[in-house]
């Protein structure tokens, strides 16, 4: 009962990314293409290349998401930790 066995079930992390900041900063555009009138360039211009930072960035996240999806082993062991078993008394009424 001294030996703990060893889980068997491992935790996957995604892999670190710049696609979720670059995503944020095409809305930024798309917002700044709706608000910004002619500011050094027409609106139309920001909310372009808004759109085109966010199609890209979104591409790229289902791209990743995908992979690492698929990388998942298919199964698992179905092992489970043994914990110590403790009686516990009914608590007396006074």
């Amino acid at each position: 009962m001294s030996q703990i066995t060893k889980p068997t079930e491992t935790i996957q992390l995604p892999a670190p990314s710049w696609a979720p900041a670059v995503f944020a900063l095409g809305v930024l555009g798309l917002v700044a293409g709706l608000f910004a009138n002619d500011f050094m360039f027409p609106s139309w211009f920001y909310a372009f290349v808004g759109f085109f930072f966010c199609l890209f960035s979104l591409r790229s996240m289902i791209k990743k998401g995908r992979r690492a999806f698929y990388s998942l082993p298919r199964e698992q062991g179905d092992a489970r930790a043994e914990l110590p078993v403790e009686s516990f008394t009914a608590p007396t009424a006074e």
